[in-house]
């Protein structure tokens, strides 16, 4: 019985520690752009500490102008709304920016319409 409870409980604790090395301590889980004109949705943002969410145009696998930003809390931010300041003509990238300015993690959305 004690054997089967250790196997069980590092099985558990090597599942938990897997995902999360997968996800990394930062990252962007973007929700569906699709008609976004005004605004750019994000399913789940995860930072390790306060940080900034930024949404740039695309073009040429380039960041061509920044649309919109809001600030995000450290920990899990769910279903984030960032206020675009022109719609999105086709790709967009979300970046997660620190503190000191450094990109923390970034995921593109091609084919916005």
């Amino acid at each position: 019985m004690t054997n089967s409870f250790k196997t069980l409980a590092a099985a558990a604790i090597v599942a938990v520690a897997g995902s999360a090395a997968f996800a990394g301590p930062n990252y962007i889980i973007p929700g569906n752009q699709a008609g976004s004109k005004t605004t750019a949705n994000v399913e789940l943002v995860r930072a390790d500490a306060p940080a900034t969410l930024e949404v740039y145009s695309v073009h040429g696998g380039e960041r061509v102008a920044l649309l919109g930003s809001t600030d995000v809390k450290a920990g899990a931010n769910t279903d984030v709304k960032v206020s675009l300041s022109t719609a999105p003509r086709s790709n967009i990238e979300f970046v997660l920016v620190g503190s000191n300015g450094a990109d923390l993690a970034n995921t593109n959305v091609n084919n916005i319409q």
